[in-house]
């Protein structure tokens, strides 16, 4: 009998074993990103507001961020209540945040989450990206001319406080402080530059490339010719000398003219454009002749070119007209090239 009870009573015991203690709920916390929209290179931060649970202190619960750009996973110290991280590509990343008390798992209330990631805004092009330089020979060294580049940035970033090109050769200029677009120019030997433009807010800084500009070789020369009126032997038909210039790459600068006149018993004559009269040229070194035996005309978009009045013009006199055109880089027409007309009338 005694056994049989201590039987039953161990049964009893074994049988009517400690129900195990239920699971608390997942701790809570709530969070918020100071910013959603920022350019490669700039930091979020992330702030906790709140932080409970049902059975753990906050001290103890475990908190994980993913940043959802790829990078490890941030555990986040006692305490700690803030934290930064900075965004090197372009996309959208979902920032979550992982809670543990030890016993059970849940994620953190952020809303919103994603951090989208887009370079700084703007058109970094410029006047032209293509221009040309020549070269030029100093103590038996050639040398490039250093070129004008106009960098034309525009549709800035209203956002960026501050926009700076560095542009490559130790020298920097500020593009934008309130305005959303500009013109500035730059010198440039040959080659191709891409200058690092510099965005700035109250998220730090970012950079974009320009688009290249092209800086070539022009050592082709232009060309020039005059343009004959409709009575060419006519004396007052040159009252004015005209003509065309072109060039294929740098353009044209202007064209140079200097006039001659001349009969076998008067011998020859220039033409001093400053005065408006003709003087006796007797082989005098061009350096010594006056600044106003040249005239310097500007030349159109459409390649046309005039020269200042001519007076002095009358029948019987051999006419002759030496135009060059010279290109912006320092290239020149022939120097062999002139036009010569005899005055009938």
């Amino acid at each position: 009998m005694p056994a049989l009870l201590t039987s039953v009573l161990t049964a009893g015991v074994v049988g009517l074993g400690a129900p195990a203690m239920a699971a608390g709920a997942a701790p809570t916390g709530t969070y918020a990103l100071d910013s959603t929209a920022i350019w490669p290179g700039q930091t979020v931060t992330l702030t906790q507001s709140a932080l409970a649970d049902d059975d753990t202190e906050p001290a103890a619960i475990g908190r994980v961020i993913n940043w959802g750009d790829g990078t490890a996973a941030q555990t986040a110290a006692a305490g700690e209540t803030s934290w930064t991280h900075t965004y090197a590509a372009v996309g959208t990343f979902t920032v979550a945040v992982t809670l543990n008390d030890g016993t059970v798992e849940g994620p953190g209330t952020l809303t919103p989450a994603a951090v989208g990631v887009a370079a700084p805004t703007g058109n970094l092009g410029w006047q032209k990206s293509t221009i040309y330089t020549n070269t030029y020979v100093s103590g038996g060294v050639e040398h490039d001319y250093q070129v004008e580049g106009v960098f034309t940035p525009s549709a800035l970033p209203a956002t960026a406080s501050q926009v700076w090109t560095e542009w490559g050769d130790g020298e920097f200029t500020l593009l934008r402080e309130g305005s959303t677009s500009t013109q500035v120019p730059h010198y440039f030997e040959h080659g191709t530059f891409t200058p690092k433009v510099e965005f700035t807010n109250d998220k730090g800084k970012a950079a974009r490339n320009a688009s290249p500009l092209n800086v070539a070789y022009d050592k082709t020369a232009p060309r020039v010719a005059v343009k004959f009126p409709a009575s060419p032997n006519k004396a007052s038909s040159w009252t004015t000398v005209r003509g065309t210039a072109s060039d294929a790459q740098a353009g044209v600068d202007y064209v140079s003219i200097i006039l001659l006149k001349w009969t076998d018993a008067a011998g020859m004559y220039m033409y001093n454009f400053d005065t408006k009269k003709w003087f006796k040229y007797t082989g005098q070194a061009l350096s010594s002749l006056p600044a106003g035996v040249e005239d310097r005309a500007p030349v159109t978009s459409a390649g046309a070119w005039a020269s200042r009045s001519v007076a002095g013009l009358s029948k019987g006199w051999h006419f002759e007209i030496w135009p060059m055109a010279i290109d912006k880089v320092a290239n020149w027409s022939s120097e062999d090239y002139f036009v010569p007309v005899w005055l009938a009338s």
